[in-house]
This record gives structure tokens, C-alpha cells and sequence, in this order.
């Protein structure tokens, strides 16, 4: 997620697109924060980015007014193991993802705040006729106290079109939200930097949306919950029943669960294999899809570790 592949050497700021804004800073974890902007990013605020740097600027202008948030990855809250301060960000994201916030993606990154950016054009003193006349314009326009400070930065790796399985959460996040991934962030952040079936289960979960067809977002997904259970384990019959009682409790809620999970392993070998159907049924196998690979990588963030086979040992007979 770092711009030209170099690392930060101080905080990040990262704008982020899809999610409400709160009304207030809220710290999602040590060293992580997610802030409101007070003012919309208009075109021209992003053009004045572009005058001190930010080269990509214009690629922004279409996702500029549902960008009303950042989240700030400090420098020195990279103590845990894992990721440095700006792909610490990108996990944040990732969970504010699972969350509900299924279009949330983070656009551009700042070694400033966003704040900076946002409203810039705005709180401009008008130009002064007499000014211009005696300077001329471009030396007034070009006066360092009209301008942003030095850019560093850039536009991250983003898609313009998403597979969304819902609607996303119209609401601002909640101090629930902020709890919960303040609970399970340090987990989170060691599984995705230590265990590989976790990773690529995360990454799943977050990178189907960019695929350009259906059938490639469901093979995704389930990509993502048979690395969950290991090669061995992936016979729709084993791999049901395993989902099934590790994430509902005994009676009708496990059963249905099953049979669930058995329909929705058929709809995937049926569009992987070329199959054609209908429209609501390529719907319910995304939808279904995402919500397993959500519910497994949630269980394991709230546990702390990849599912075991002791973990389905005890869930079977326990």
C-alpha cells in the first residue's frame, strides 16, 4: 500500500472513501485514529494538491465528494508485529470492511492531514484587483501563503467499480465499531502479518470486489474459505459441517447453517465450472460468499488464531 514502494518515515494520513463521516476523532487502535473532515474535497482543493505535488490529483476528482473521513497511522504506533504505519492503515480499513462498510477503500495517502486539503480553495482570501495588476496573476496565484504546503504522497491502488454485497452502512461508525476493532486489532494485525492462510483468506475477502466478472468474485471468495480449513479439507460435505459448528450452536441454527453452506458450495462449483444461471442466483452467491468468509474471519480475529483442528474437534463434540 506504500506509494512507489517506499516506506513512510512519519504518519500517514489516508483518505478514505466510502464511510461516513463520525462527528467526532475516534481511536480505532493504538497509533490509529479515524477523523472526520470538516469540509468536502472539492475539484479545486484537489488541483491546489496537484500544484504542490500530488501529480495524480485529477483520478480523485470522481470519488472527492464521498471521501469525508481519513484515518491517521502514526509512525511510532507500529510497535506490534506486522505492517509499518501506512499498511497498518490499510488493515484499519479492512476492518471497518468487515464491519459493513463494504465500499470502504482508501484512495490517497498524505504525509499531511487531509484537513489541510479539504476546504483549501475556500478559506482563500479573495484576490486583490490591485494586486493582480501590479504582480500580475500568476505571481499572485503562485504567492507560497495561497499555496499548500509541499505534497508527499500519492494515489493508492483503488477500483473504480466494486461488487458490493449489500448496501453499505449508511451510518457513521459507532463507538460499537470502535470498540471492536480496538479489541481486535492487535489479534488481527499479528494474524495477517504471521500466518499465511489468514492473509490470503483477508486479501480475498477484500480484493473480489475488483474482479471484472461474477464468477471470478465468487472462485475469490471461496478461495479465501478453503485456505481458511486447509487443502485437505475442502469436500463440500466436510467443509459444511465444519463451518456449521464452528459458527452456530447446536439445533436448527447448525442444521440450517449446513444446508446453507452445502447451497452455497453448489452455486460456486456451478458458476467456477461455466454454468449458466440466473441473475438472483449469481447475487445470492456473492452475497452468501462474502457473508462465510466475513463470519470465519471475524471468529478467527475474535479467538486469535487461524481455526485449528482442535478448534473443530472441540466445536463437533464438545
Amino acid at each position: 500500500m506504500s506509494p512507489d514502494g517506499r516506506s513512510a518515515d512519519g504518519n500517514w494520513y489516508v483518505l478514505l472513501y466510502g464511510v461516513p463521516a463520525p462527528s467526532a476523532p475516534m481511536v480505532l487502535a493504538p497509533g490509529l485514529s479515524l477523523r472526520p473532515l470538516a469540509e468536502e474535497v472539492s475539484v479545486f482543493d484537489l488541483a491546489a494538491a496537484g500544484a504542490s505535488g500530488l501529480r495524480e490529483w485529477a483520478i480523485l476528482e470522481p470519488l472527492a465528494r464521498s471521501c469525508r473521513c481519513e484515518i491517521e497511522s502514526a509512525l511510532d504506533g507500529a510497535h506490534m508485529p506486522g505492517y509499518d504505519a501506512l499498511n497498518r492503515a490499510w488493515l484499519a480499513t479492512g476492518l471497518l470492511m468487515l464491519r459493513g462498510y463494504s465500499t470502504a477503500l482508501g484512495v490517497a495517502c498524505s504525509a499531511y492531514s487531509w484537513t489541510k486539503v479539504a476546504g483549501h480553495t475556500t478559506r482563500l482570501p479573495p484576490l486583490d484587483p490591485e494586486l493582480l495588476v501590479k504582480t500580475g496573476v500568476a505571481a499572485t496565484i503562485s504567492d507560497p501563503l495561497r499555496q499548500l504546503p509541499p505534497f508527499k504522497g500519492s494515489v493508492l491502488d483503488y477500483h473504480r467499480k466494486l461488487f458490493v454485497p449489500v448496501a453499505p452502512r449508511p451510518d457513521p461508525p459507532t463507538l460499537e465499531d470502535v470498540e471492536w476493532i480496538g479489541e481486535c486489532y492487535e489479534s488481527f494485525n499479528k494474524l495477517a502479518a504471521e500466518d499465511t492462510r489468514f492473509r490470503l483468506a483477508l486479501e480475498s475477502a477484500v480484493d473480489w470486489r475488483y474482479t471484472p466478472e461474477p464468477r471470478a468474485a465468487v472462485a475469490r471468495l471461496w478461495t479465501g474459505i478453503e485456505a481458511l480449513f486447509g487443502i485437505s479439507s475442502e469436500l463440500v460435505f466436510r467443509l459444511s459441517l465444519l463451518c456449521a459448528c464452528v459458527l452456530e450452536s447446536r439445533g436448527r441454527p447448525r442444521r440450517e447453517r449446513f444446508a446453507h453452506v452445502k447451497r452455497l458450495y453448489g452455486l460456486r462449483s456451478k458458476l467456477v465450472h461455466g454454468e449458466v444461471l440466473a441473475g438472483a442466483k449469481v447475487e445470492q452467491a456473492l452475497c452468501g460468499s462474502f457473508d462465510l468468509l466475513r463470519d470465519l474471519l471475524v471468529t478467527a480475529i475474535e479467538r486469535g488464531h487461524v481455526l485449528t483442528q482442535e478448534d473443530f474437534d472441540s466445536a463437533l463434540f464438545d
